[in-house]
């Protein structure tokens, strides 16, 4: 009897479980609850700039981590930048930014060459992508060396190739599938530029003036800048202050540059991000400057140190102007009253009498050379006077009357002394490679120029 009861409690154990199982193999509606919601699908949204600033400031943008899921995970980002070749230590920055982190941290770049490339490569530390996602701040930088110690050898640019990543914290905890993002980013700079610079100046004479424009078309913000124009050592140079004043700038020079330097807005200025600034510039020079040719060139230093114009260096294409001399001063007209030993028109010349063939109908003395010579009136009028104290220095055989008109002594052009004196006096920057960029109403042409450093 016992055994018989065992048997039927076995068998009502046995029924249940062979139901569910036979329901579960034909597809039936009794399902398991899962033990935790899966997260992902994960997306990757990279707003990434289109151009930063040569040797400026950071440039903050916005990476979004999606999470299509119910629950949060833990993620990397890893970057990966190319450039050209022949970049500089420290040429490029890159930070990152999220809701956990009180503070930006650094991504820690590694560099390799690859055959026609320079890479860098790094990533974050863990991040938390929770459901629903998160946003992730960056800030890229092409600062070209440390704050007065820019570099002034190699390059970045003129783009950079900007890929970002998402990968699992852990092993056991891939994204899938791989997220990647690419960005072609450009890299612009800051130029200055000379617009409406005289075709000439006068040495000794009053200044010339024009506009010397600085132009940031970038959204880095740039310090630490020097906004230079280079002229011959002997010029002086002014700006005009907002409220109409000229203030000298002070010539600044170094052995290694022919020109001196004039800092048009100070040493350790700035300039706004997507901004324009232009200046109001005078300059002369003295009586004794040698004639001829002169060249102004403008030129933007990037974190100067101690030693002027070595830092990061942007030069444009400058102006040329030619310096002259004064303008010679108008003759001066002699009047004399005729006298008693004045001859009759048409008679010989007597002794000392001449008559003036000046063909601007000025009377008396040459003013070019204070010459006594003939000077006969080229229409018969009568004739000047010669004073009566020369009277006794004529001849003492009367001249043969000779109506032709003498050659009139004519000014010496002071400009012809200055022939072989119109060297090129040009000067140029030592050291500097020149690259042409952009053009406007002034020709704004970028030039970097590479120094020895």
């Amino acid at each position: 009897m016992r055994k018989t009861n065992r048997a039927l409690t076995r068998a009502r154990r046995l029924v249940p479980a062979l139901a569910l199982t036979a329901a579960l193999a034909a597809g039936g509606a009794v399902t398991a609850t899962p033990a935790s919601a899966a997260p992902g699908p994960y997306s990757l949204t990279v707003n990434a700039p289109a151009v930063i600033g040569f040797a400026g400031g950071p440039v903050e943008f916005t990476e979004h981590i999606g999470n299509a899921g119910d629950q949060g995970n833990a993620v990397v980002l890893e970057f990966v930048i190319e450039t050209g070749l022949g970049t500089p230590p420290d040429a490029l920055s890159l930070e990152y930014y999220d809701e956990s982190i009180p503070d930006w941290r650094t991504v820690d770049l590694t560099e390799r060459v690859e055959d026609d490339r320079t890479v860098y490569s790094g990533g974050t530390d863990k991040l938390y992508a929770p459901a629903g996602g998160a946003d992730i701040k960056l800030r890229l930088g092409v600062p070209m060396g440390k704050p007065h110690d820019g570099a002034g050898n190699g390059g970045v640019g003129p783009e950079l190739t900007f890929r970002t990543a998402v990968k699992g914290w852990w092993l056991d905890s891939p994204v899938e599938p791989p997220l990647n993002d690419t960005h072609v980013i450009k890299v612009d700079g800051i130029s200055n530029g000379l617009s409406g610079v005289p075709a000439s100046v006068v040495a000794g004479g009053a200044p010339v003036e024009f506009d010397a424009v600085l132009k940031n078309p970038t959204p880095s913000a740039y310090t630490n800048l020097g906004n230079v124009l280079f002229t011959d050592r002997i010029a002086t140079v002014e700006v005009r202050g907002a409220d109409g004043t000229w203030t000298t700038v002070p010539a600044v020079t170094v052995p290694a540059e022919e020109q001196a330097g004039h800092y048009l807005d100070g040493r350790d200025s700035s300039a706004a991000p997507n901004s324009s600034q232009t200046r109001r510039v005078r300059i002369s020079y003295p009586a004794d400057s040698p004639l001829g040719r002169t060249e102004l060139h403008p030129c933007v230093f990037v974190n100067e140190g101690e030693t002027p114009f070595r830092g990061t260096t942007m030069c444009s294409q400058g102006a040329t102007t030619e310096v002259v001399a004064p303008a010679p001063e108008p003759a001066p007209s002699a009047t004399s009253t005729p006298s008693a030993t004045s001859t009759p028109s048409g008679s010989s010349g007597s002794s000392g009498s001449s008559r003036s063939n000046d063909s601007q109908g000025s009377h008396g003395w040459s003013g070019s050379n204070g010459s006594h010579g003939s000077e006969s009136k080229p229409d018969g009028g009568a004739p000047v006077a010669r004073p009566a104290g020369d009277v006794t220095k004529a001849p003492a055989a009367p001249a043969p009357v000779d109506n032709a008109p003498a050659a009139a002594a004519r000014p010496v052009d002071p400009n012809l002394a200055s022939t072989g004196a119109d060297s090129d006096r040009t000067g140029l920057i030592a050291g500097a490679g020149a690259l042409l960029v952009g053009a406007g109403a002034g020709t704004f042409a970028l030039v970097r120029r590479r120094r020895t450093s």
